[in-house]
């Protein structure tokens, strides 16, 4: 009995997102796997490649954080998610262009923004329309690993392999290889060398 349902519901959130997906012009592959519901906005070009995987509620994240996983993606921009990528309660803004590469793994409430949202200068900022806001792209690149509640801000690249940890602020861009944590972030240690990816 408890397969059956665990089916039905598997069936029922395969069936909700990928409408979703549909409706909002999102370019994906037909062997995703969600766990919830899906919020996207798309303006831009947002494409999904093979075995994706997201949870999406409370429920199916339950170290907190955001309760949705949200994309949105601004007129003229790219969010682009490679293979095997795993994606848990996240928010993600491109208003430019972000890319996620394959075997990346995003850890719960994290924020990954490719803008300011609004101009630094104040007399802009509460005066006019709030147009010059400064944006730039991001890159994540494969088998990197975000830990939970991480924020990636515009302008960063961060490295094959590298792992960031929980709660971190990510304002700098991050070699390959290499654990950073903290805020502001620093540098922890080197990975360690992983024969298994190598072989």
């Amino acid at each position: 009995m408890i397969n059956i349902y665990k089916s039905l519901r598997a069936y029922y959130f395969y069936m909700m997102n990928y409408w979703i997906m549909k409706r909002h012009n999102v370019d994906f592959k037909s062997d995703f796997r969600v766990l919830g519901k899906m919020i996207i906005q798309n303006k831009g070009m947002f494409s999904i490649g093979n075995d994706y995987r997201c949870n999406a509620g409370q429920v199916y994240n339950p170290i907190g954080g955001d309760s949705d996983c949200r994309f949105i993606v601004r007129e003229k921009a790219v969010l682009k998610i490679g293979d095997s990528v795993g994606i848990s309660n996240t928010t993600i803004v491109a208003t430019n262009k972000i890319v996620i590469e394959d075997n990346v793994l995003i850890g719960g409430s994290c924020k990954i923004w490719d803008t300011d949202f609004h101009s630094l200068d104040p007399y802009i900022r509460i005066k006019e329309n709030d147009s010059i806001v400064i944006t730039k792209p991001i890159k994540i690149s494969e088998n990197a690993f975000i830990g939970a509640h991480c924020i990636i801000l515009k302008g960063v690249e961060i490295g094959k392999n590298s792992v960031i940890g929980a709660g971190s602020v990510v304002s700098k861009s991050i070699p390959e290889n290499e654990v950073w944590a903290g805020n502001p972030i620093r540098f922890i240690r080197k990975v360690d060398q992983i024969k298994a990816l190598e072989s």
